[in-house]
């Protein structure tokens, strides 16, 4: 039976409920419209499991907010006018990032179904309002940091930094398949997981009619690490986004539309802000290690961690729910930009090696790389960087003589002028360190070591 999103005027957040001697959480959900029954969606979180009680009252505030973000994932079938909240102990802070959130966020969802604009969503809070946490009662989790990893290059790198600096990371994932265990293993720092477990009936709506299309993962993530943090008494959470996941990836009629988002310093300053009134945390408690730094800076520091070549991939395939136990697909938007950033440091027989092809000596990737170097259309609703470090990468490869006269190279050095030397400004806007968050006392010097 297919499935009619415009049936359906309002989403509502119905129930959280907290099972402590399981470690996990459950929030159900339900679309309602006119002549057609509720659908209700329930999602569970697994918790890593801790040996003394978490804090209980900032950790059911978190719970709160964080299904509150989850619900985006279900809300997106419809996307009704209406999102009720109908769980207490939403603040005003809170409130204000769900609907920062679902603006900003979600708005490439919205591009891509045709809106002409952000998503106008009236957010109802229909149950009682949580007590703020007065600044006076906001505390620095002081345990070991937790490190969010995906199995890529960035979060590499902030382990390396703070295990550089005896800064002990403790690494976590949401749903740690095969490879992000191995790339796990080979740091020898632990690595503790939660398990996000989506109602199946949404999978089933996408193939009746559901519509579909980006919600902001990281800021999903990023609540669950701060669970996780919670339940260990440990932290601060500690990101690895880059400086140019702040820049939109394409411009409509002054609507920027950022694939990134919630990787942006935006939303970075926006959780910050959040987690101190709702759940009694200090900013500091949540922060990117990397945000002063461009990917090309970012890939130099990690083209010197052989150990991880062999095993640590970048590449979002790797990560669909069908894709098993992958590495680099070596035919996707991730996989040219980070191949290009790559070879401004190692040679063409390691990436070979890692990516299991030459993507600068097959011509059938141009018209990959003209986007990421903003030749063609936009920039990829991709996680890749900005048309200024493509620039500037591939003016670095073309400098180095192992891979002056690769096909890919060779196209462009007859499309782009001088094109060993980028403008000044561009490479100033690459190599210059943009703006970072305060931090806690240690962690500068881990950060510092990459300036």
């Amino acid at each position: 039976m297919a499935f009619d999103p415009s049936r359906y005027s309002s989403f509502s957040y119905r129930d959280v409920v907290w099972m402590a001697e399981r470690y996990e959480a459950r929030f159900e959900y339900a679309l309602h419209g006119e002549g057609v029954e509720d659908v209700i969606f329930t999602e569970r979180v697994q918790f890593t499991p801790a040996r003394t009680p978490a804090d209980e009252k900032s950790l059911q505030a978190l719970l709160v907010v964080l299904g509150a973000v989850l619900g985006l994932s279900y809300f997106k079938a419809a996307a009704p006018p209406v999102y009720r909240v109908e769980v207490p102990g939403l603040t005003d802070a809170a409130l204000g990032y769900l609907e920062t959130v679902i603006r900003h966020g979600m708005a490439e969802y919205a591009y891509t179904n045709g809106r002409s604009g952000p998503l106008e969503v009236d957010i109802q809070r229909t149950a009682p309002a949580g007590s703020e946490f007065p600044p006076e009662n906001w505390r620095l989790p002081d345990g070991d940091p937790i490190v969010p990893i995906g199995g890529g290059k960035d979060s590499v790198v902030t382990v390396e930094l703070l295990h550089r600096a005896r800064l002990h990371p403790i690494q976590f994932a949401v749903n740690a398949n095969p490879l992000i265990r191995r790339v796990a293993h080979v740091s020898g720092h632990a690595l503790i997981t939660a398990k996000r477990t989506l109602d199946p009936l949404l999978l089933q709506l996408n193939n009746e009619g559901a519509l579909n299309g980006h919600v902001p993962v990281t800021a999903m993530n990023s609540l669950i690490a701060l669970c996780q943090a919670q339940i260990l008494d440990s932290g601060p959470v500690v990101m690895s986004i880059e400086a140019t996941a702040s820049e939109p990836t394409l411009e409509v009629d002054g609507w920027e539309i950022n694939h990134q988002w919630s990787k942006s310093l935006e939303a970075e300053k926006a959780l910050r802000e959040m987690i101190g009134p709702q759940a009694g945390l200090v900013p500091e408690s949540y922060f990117s290690l990397l945000r002063p730094f461009s990917e090309l800076r970012i890939a130099g520091e990690y083209a010197h961690h052989t150990q991880y070549h062999r095993v640590a991939t970048s590449c979002n395939r790797a990560f669909r729910l069908d894709a098993g136990d992958v590495g680099w697909c070596a035919d996707c938007d991730k996989c040219r930009f980070v191949f290009l950033l790559l070879a401004r440091y190692l040679t063409p027989w390691a990436l070979e090696e890692i990516f299991g092809a030459n993507l600068l000596e097959d011509t059938a990737h141009i018209p990959g790389y003209e986007e990421l170097l903003g030749l063609a259309r936009h920039r990829p609703f991709e996680c890749v960087g900005s048309e200024a470090e493509a620039v500037v990468a591939l003016a670095g490869v073309a400098s180095r003589s192992q891979w002056a006269d690769a096909s890919v190279v060779a196209h462009f050095r007859e499309v782009i002028d001088d094109l060993d030397t980028p403008p000044e400004d561009l490479r100033q806007q690459v190599s210059a360190a943009g703006e970072s968050l305060s931090m806690p006392d240690g962690f500068e010097e881990a950060q510092h070591a990459l300036r």
